[in-house]
């Protein structure tokens, strides 16, 4: 089979078709998900009610209610309600009032996209939240972030230590380590893992040899030779994050060999605006993990967390944050909605996008013959060489090889959403 069988080929996924993972997400791992939410602002009750007293926990009940009704009203296929508070209200309602136009009434959730009823949810459930003053700072996720983070540290060390044996010099081997690296720290995904029972959030470094089998497109020879070609000036370099604890880290080891090694004279780290899909990363996740690698009692950690507030301090290395990411549209879009950071974006010699939700968005969330190209699925979106950087956790991909596909398959008929397999793809700039 080219493409996913139970979607339409090249339309956009939807949880309206059964037996597909949009589907799934739909039905079952969304609503565990608010149930989870849920479950959280229970646990907080006690710490808002030393704080607060009464009114605190007046507070919880709200959010709590109509966190339930926007569960139910999930379930129940009932009509979507409108995006109310945020700098953001202009953008969702576009969208809103795009399905009304085509649908001729307002969008239920099993008439939706996918990219756009699971994005909704979280920028919901962000709104619910804050909409009570008592709760205007409160991230959901943050304890599983930072246990996810703590939990990490070990690995983190003796992956340090490793990598930076290698030293700084522009070799190849060392540049592919660092970007298998960043590649493979995509697994550590707890909007995955807080849904998915068998899903395996990391593996070890020494693997890294074994997993070259797992990647069905490479193209990081490609990169390779952009980012060396001494004629190009241009060396500032876009990372755009996903998620926040290991798969951060293993971001910020990369981001860091650039600098050192020259290949980079500037790294610029986009994030989330609000708490996202669980672990995304935020500028508040940032800084506390910043905080965790120096005040670590573990050398390699700390060190490397003074070198990265110095060179923030400095300016080699900035955190831009922009609501854009935090809305349904795919990045062809950007342009026109979000011109600012097209532009932004257009300054670096690449863009780095990380992750399953930045590749869904790239690809506008078809189901895409799986060998059609990378560039041509990105549609008019090109601001600058596009890499993607991406396990696949999610059924759709683009870029393959005539046998990829199978031999994924052959090999665990479930390929495309247990984050086992990995894509590295570029598309140059126009």
């Amino acid at each position: 089979m080219e493409y996913t069988p139970g979607y339409p080929v090249n339309k956009r996924l939807s949880g309206k078709y059964n037996g597909t993972f949009a589907a799934v997400t739909l039905k079952e791992r969304l609503p565990k998900v608010l149930t989870q939410i849920i479950d959280c602002l229970h646990s907080y009750n006690t710490t808002l009610v030393e704080k607060h007293g009464k009114e605190g926990t007046e507070a919880l009940k709200a959010s709590i209610a109509i966190l339930s009704e926007l569960k139910y009203r999930m379930q129940t296929n009932k009509e979507m309600q409108h995006i109310s508070t945020g700098p953001d209200i202009k953008e969702w309602n576009g969208v809103f009032e795009d399905y009304k136009s085509k649908l001729g009434h307002e969008p239920h959730w099993f008439e939706v996209s996918w990219l756009f009823f699971e994005c909704y949810m979280y920028r919901k459930v962000i709104e619910i939240i804050r909409t009570e003053s008592l709760l205007s700072q409160y991230d959901p996720f943050k304890d599983q972030k930072e246990e996810s983070l703590t939990k990490s540290m070990s690995q983190m060390e003796n992956v340090a230590i490793q990598l930076m044996k290698q030293g700084s010099k522009v070799d190849q081997e060392i540049f592919n380590k660092y970007l298998m690296l960043s590649l493979w720290g995509n697994k550590a995904d707890l909007s995955m893992a807080a849904t998915m029972d068998s899903y395996e959030m990391t593996h070890e470094p020494e693997q890294e040899s074994s997993l070259q089998k797992y990647i069905l497109a490479d193209d990081s020879e490609s990169v390779w030779i952009l980012l060396t070609n001494e004629r190009e000036e241009n060396r500032e370099i876009a990372i755009v994050l996903d998620n926040s604890g290991f798969e951060l880290f293993s971001d910020l080891m990369f981001a860091e060999w650039l600098l050192t090694s020259g290949l980079a004279d500037h790294i610029s780290l986009y994030c989330k605006t609000y708490p996202w899909f669980i672990s995304d990363a935020t500028r508040r996740d940032i800084d506390w993990t910043l905080e965790q690698f120096t005040s670590s009692s573990i050398k390699v950690l700390a060190d490397f967390g003074n070198q990265l507030s110095k060179r923030l301090a400095e300016g080699k290395m900035s955190i831009k944050e922009h609501h854009f990411w935090t809305t349904s549209y795919e990045y062809s879009a950007m342009k026109t909605v979000s011109p600012d950071l097209y532009s932004s974006l257009s300054t670096a010699k690449l863009a780095v996008f990380k992750g399953d939700l930045n590749y869904r968005k790239l690809v506008a969330d078809r189901n895409w013959v799986y060998t059609e190209r990378f560039a041509t699925a990105l549609q008019s979106f090109r601001p600058t060489n596009v890499l993607a950087l991406r396990t696949l956790k999610a059924d759709l991909v683009v870029g393959l090889p005539e046998d990829a596909a199978s031999r994924a398959a052959s090999c665990d008929p479930d390929w495309m959403i247990k984050g086992m397999f990995g894509v590295l793809q570029l598309a140059v700039a126009i």
